[in-house]
């Protein structure tokens, strides 16, 4: 469910704060910027901790040392393209990834003991047991089976009524919006594949 909350979150804060910017809902485009940034950090360091073996899944995607300078070359980069607003995207859905993987760190001391990693390389990346693809999915089915014995208790309990909770409210704020992202998903999709088309 991990992504799904990181998108949820990332959603929220970056609907809320759009509207509060510009006074409008988030566009299409920046939305989809947004999803893919909310699964940045896990897309850069879960590969390297499965294929190669560096880093145990958290290091480089989430340390600030190294995002923040990646959010702000961003930002450089697509003001010349006059797509300031995608950068905004990114730095918001990946911020708030690393600060909810880090919610159980507070402050400067806190975060180099609760989530060493969020100061990479300057303080060591914490060691998780190995771990693959195959491992992560294992688990997954596992925690679906579990999840499924123990319903309806399970469906009730603290931390899954708050997850849905916080997805609902996501979903829910999104049709307000007005879906932003779907159309420009559908129309990016129509696009690639009448280019597949034309090339085949």
């Amino acid at each position: 469910m991990e992504p799904f909350v990181h998108l949820a979150l990332g959603y929220l804060v970056y609907s809320l704060t759009s509207r509060l910017w510009t006074g409008r809902p988030p566009s299409g485009d920046s939305v989809l910027v947004l999803a893919l940034a909310t699964q940045f950090p896990d897309a850069v360091d879960k590969p390297l901790n499965w294929w190669f073996g560096i880093l145990d899944g958290r290091g480089i995607g989430h340390s600030i040392l190294t995002m923040a300078p990646l959010c702000i070359a961003l930002y450089v980069l697509a003001r010349r393209s006059d797509r300031g607003r995608w950068s905004g995207a990114f730095a918001v859905g990946v911020g708030t990834h690393l600060c909810y993987d880090a919610r159980g760190a507070l402050g400067p001391e806190a975060i180099g003991e609760s989530a060493p990693y969020l100061l990479w390389p300057l303080v060591p990346a914490p060691t998780y047991p190995k771990d693959s693809l195959t491992d992560h999915l294992d688990q997954a089915v596992f925690v679906a089976r579990s999840f499924a014995r123990e319903l309806p208790a399970a469906l009730f309990s603290e931390g899954v009524l708050r997850i849905l909770g916080v997805v609902c409210l996501t979903l829910s704020l999104w049709v307000y919006d007005g879906r932003p992202g779907l159309e420009t998903a559908r129309s990016t999709l129509r696009e690639w594949a009448r280019k597949l088309r034309r090339s085949a």
